[in-house]
């Protein structure tokens, strides 16, 4: 018998575009019931999925908005991870493409750098003599301090309670906490490397980040922070600003922020 080829399904941005239109709802209201960014909204809606840090944060937020519209979440998440596969692909493509366009450029150098080593050998070898040079080797310190580790604090929930700024402390005991939704704005003032973790331990966001960047991330608390230099960035919590003074004792720190 002839294979019957079961139909695909549209992407899931359509699907989710369709639902939101049909209910009469626009992008704002969309995004005020699951606390995204707008754009975020939009760039579903656009199977755009290079807006986000990875596709986990993508399928979370198609989770999200299929609950919202009372969609069936499993047909659209495997849509997305059949995109996302297509776009590994492509991006896999254009990397071997440019691999082999470099190929001869980097032969070029290898032999270049044996060329060279043969002049100096014939160099050594005729002008060469006297006593052997030594080699000396010496350590050198570590370029930075490393992070400081701060000591508990009391409960940030009691905080919460009484509209106070949010406290932080390291990770001990996770069994205390209870992962929750959050959301976490972050300003970067200097150019500073930082990295933020999930309560899962997922990587949110790791590297250098410029100076002026500003952005609002919907995650699964506590977060766990850690960053080189903490006066060149200014972070809120659930709307809540985070202070760093008065707490570490180096401008390197790693810490834990979320509710109890």
């Amino acid at each position: 018998m002839p294979e019957v080829n079961e139909p695909i399904p549209g992407p899931p941005g359509t699907v989710l575009q369709d639902a939101r239109i049909n209910a009469g709802k626009s992008v704002v209201d969309v995004a005020e019931a699951l606390n995204l960014l707008k754009t975020y909204v939009e760039a579903l809606e656009n199977n755009d999925y290079s807006r986000f840090n990875s596709p986990l944060f993508a399928r979370g937020y198609i989770k999200s908005y299929a609950r919202y519209m009372g969609l069936d979440e499993a047909s659209l998440l495997r849509d997305c991870d059949r995109i996302c596969r297509r776009q590994d692909e492509r991006s896999a493509q254009v990397q071997q493409v440019r691999a082999g366009a470099n190929a001869p450029a980097r032969g070029g150098i290898v032999v270049a750098l044996v060329a060279a080593l043969l002049v100096w050998l014939v160099c050594v070898w005729v002008f060469g003599g006297g006593d052997e040079a030594q080699l000396e080797v010496e350590a050198l310190p570590d370029r930075h301090a490393g992070l400081v580790e701060l000591k508990p604090v009391e409960s940030l929930g009691r905080s919460l309670l009484q509209q106070e700024p949010l406290e932080m402390r390291i990770p001990e005991d996770e069994s205390g906490f209870e992962s929750h939704s959050a959301t976490l704005s972050l300003q970067v003032k200097e150019s500073v490397w930082l990295e933020i973790r999930d309560a899962n331990n997922v990587i949110v966001l790791t590297g250098i980040q410029p100076k002026g960047k500003q952005f609002s991330l919907a995650v699964e608390g506590p977060i766990y922070f850690s960053v080189a230099y903490w006066p060149a960035v200014a972070l809120q919590y659930n709307g809540k600003p985070v202070h760093f003074d008065n707490i570490a004792e180096s401008k390197a720190v790693r810490l834990q922020v979320g509710e109890i």
